[in-house]
This record gives C-alpha cells, structure tokens and sequence, in this order.
C-alpha cells in the first residue's frame, strides 16, 4: 500500500528514534518507495529540525542543546547516577578539569571535600558550587562566556590553559558517531576541547544513553582518546567496544534498575 508522505515520514522518525540512524537505501527497501522519495522525506524532516542529514541517510540531532542549567532536567536521574560512577576515577591530591555541561555540574557537588583536589573549570556554574566546599582548591579560566556552551571557550580560555597538566580532565560530549567519533555542537568548543586533550594525563566522559548515534558537526576526539568511559550499561555496546579496543576502561553507572559500575582502574597522576 503506497503511504502518504506524512505517514513515511512519522514511520522514518519511529524508526529514527528506535535505531539512532537511519538509511536512505533500507528505508526504500522497507517502505517500497524510491531512494529519491526517501531523500526528500529526509529532507523535509531536517528542514524541520527533526533529523540531522549524512551521507546517504540521516541520525538524530544531539539532545545537548540550550544551557547547561537547562539540560540539567533531561536524563537527570542517569546523569546523577554517571557523576556518581565518577567518583571511583579519582584520588586525593588529583589535579582535576571539570569542562562545562550539565553532568559536571552535578559530579561537582559530589566531589569529597576532604580529598585535597585541585579542580580548573571554564563554567562559572560550576566554580560557583565547587566555592561551597573550601576544601576544594578551585580555579576559574576567563574569558568571553558563551551561553550555550556553558563557559569560556576563546582564545583567552585556551592561553590559559597551557600551564596545566591536569591528572582526569572531564570532558564534555554532545554525540558520537562510530566512524567519527565524539561531536559538539559549536565549533569554538570544539577547538577548545581539542587543545585540552594535550594538558591532561588522563580523560574521561561521562556520556548519558541519549548521546551515541546522535548527530554534532564538530568532531574533536576518537574513542582512542579516552581513557575513561562511563556510561549507561548497554547504551551503545560499539562505543563501548571501540573504547576498550584502544586501550580504555569503560565503567557502567548504577542506574535505578540497579545495574553497578562493573569495571574499574587504579587511578593515576601527572607529573606537572
């Protein structure tokens, strides 16, 4: 039965949300339309903003969009529950960097007071929690505030960066894409995160469920980049894999469910 383009388009954007991704030439296949048919329903549904275009189908847009205090409410129960895990990555004395984004915020506010950490950040969110735990050395990059981003990302952030070798440094991410990688949606980030990869021993991503398979145009950074991995049990199983297979430790949050972190690592330092 030949369908209307609303009702191809509805069943393309179940199919979307149910596999992360989608392809012009199976969509045809299962839809009995032509790939030039499917092409234009694609196109139609990223000029609405539903689906981001590639090359030869489509992905999902990244859900990290608008500010960090904004997302704090989407996934909030898994992102407090990765911020948790993130604990078992760190060591009294640890030099830290907690990028900006809705989770750090939350690891921020679980960070022990008691353990002697150094934290540098470019989120003026979380410099403000992490100022209720003097315990904390704290230290603030400047710079242009970007909204979106949720802190300072320009030339003057990325200056001063350079005296730091930093122990973990927390990085943000908006997508991954098995190909490609881990994604951010504004290309001022995505310079900044790139720079930061050569100030740190170690780093790690805390990457909620609704992230891989998602679409961001800026890539920035491999599964070889990471040394820690913690996310949701069965979120992605290939970007689990890809991590592991560079040499990577990939640790499960408890969730609700009760599924535990089930992998863990000594946990290093740098010498500065």
């Amino acid at each position: 039965m030949k369908l209307f383009p609303d009702e191809r388009q509805t069943i393309i954007l179940n199919i979307l949300k149910e596999d992360g991704k989608v392809m012009a030439a199976d969509l045809a296949l299962r839809l009995g339309a032509t790939e030039a048919t499917i092409r234009r329903d694609l196109r139609e549904l990223a000029r609405q903003g539903r689906c981001k275009r590639t090359y030869g189908g489509a992905l999902l847009p990244s859900p990290a969009s608008g500010t960090p205090q904004m997302r704090l409410a989407v996934s909030a129960d898994e992102k407090q529950a990765l911020a948790q895990a993130a604990l078992h990555i760190l060591c009294p004395g640890q030099l830290l960097y907690l990028d900006a984004g809705s989770t750090h915020l939350l690891l921020a506010d679980l960070l022990p007071r008691d353990s002697d950490l150094t934290v540098v950040t470019n989120s003026v969110d979380i410099a403000a929690r992490l100022l209720a735990k003097p315990g904390i050395r704290t230290i603030m990059l400047g710079g242009e505030l970007n909204e979106q981003v949720g802190g300072a990302v320009d030339i003057r952030a990325l200056e001063q960066l350079r005296p730091f070798r930093f122990d973990v440094a927390f990085i943000g991410v908006c997508a991954f894409e098995t190909q490609s990688g881990f994604g951010a949606l504004h290309y001022q980030d995505a310079q900044f995160k790139q720079q930061l990869l050569a100030h740190t021993g170690s780093v790690a991503v805390l990457c909620s469920s609704d992230k891989p398979g998602r679409f961001a145009p800026y890539h920035f950074m491999g599964a070889a980049d990471v040394d820690y991995l913690i996310t949701s049990r069965n979120a992605h199983p290939e970007m689990e894999l890809d991590v592991r297979q560079h040499g990577g430790a990939v640790l499960h949050a408890l969730l609700p469910s009760g599924e535990n972190v089930n992998e863990n690592r000594p946990c290093r330092t740098v010498d500065n």
